[in-house]
């Protein structure tokens, strides 16, 4: 029965993320169903969407730094997503996980924000920091100095419990 159970699960994550394989000279080899529908058809061709310009970053670095490499909400084709991209030497392999920024989504984030206790402005500047602006970014639109937003973060952060903080990975 657990067997089943993980045929099941691995059947759901196959459904939610992209998954695509490239040589490492980024000629796609395989891509599932997700990646399709994100990317179109690339199979024996050499992939060249945003991901493969992100895979090429890493094959520049891999002598310093292999491994995987994380990209938050990045943008292929106008569709916001997170890309995980693996070089193990022989193959690329990135997952591509969509993000949901539709209005209903927006909405219910704003909701939760709200009972616990944000502002208006914490609600917007947090927001920014859920779609990926980096703290430069968030300064810049909002007219406010970095140290500025610092400390609205930090209260923010009080705020929420720290599962939600952790979200926030790269600024």
């Amino acid at each position: 029965m657990p067997e089943q159970q993980d045929l099941t699960i691995f059947s759901e994550l196959n459904k939610k993320l992209g998954l695509c394989i490239k040589d490492q000279n980024r000629v796609v080899l395989s891509q599932n169903n997700k990646c399709l529908e994100t990317c179109g058809n690339r199979a024996g061709q050499v992939c060249e969407t945003v991901c493969a310009s992100l895979c090429q970053n890493i094959l520049e670095s891999a002598p310093v730094a292999d491994g995987m490499k994380l990209f938050k909400s990045i943008d292929i084709d106008g569709k916001k997503l997170d890309a995980l991209i693996l070089n193990d030497g022989e193959c690329i392999t990135t997952l591509l996980y969509p993000l949901d920024d539709t209005p209903e989504k927006l909405k219910k984030q704003e909701e939760y924000f709200a009972e616990r206790g944000l502002t208006k402005s914490e609600t917007r500047i947090m927001t920014m920091v859920m779609k990926g602006m980096t703290n430069s970014a968030i300064a810049e639109e909002l007219f406010i100095s970095k140290s500025t937003l610092k400390t609205h973060l930090n209260n923010i952060y009080k705020k929420l419990p720290e599962a939600v903080r952790l979200a926030r990975v790269r600024r």
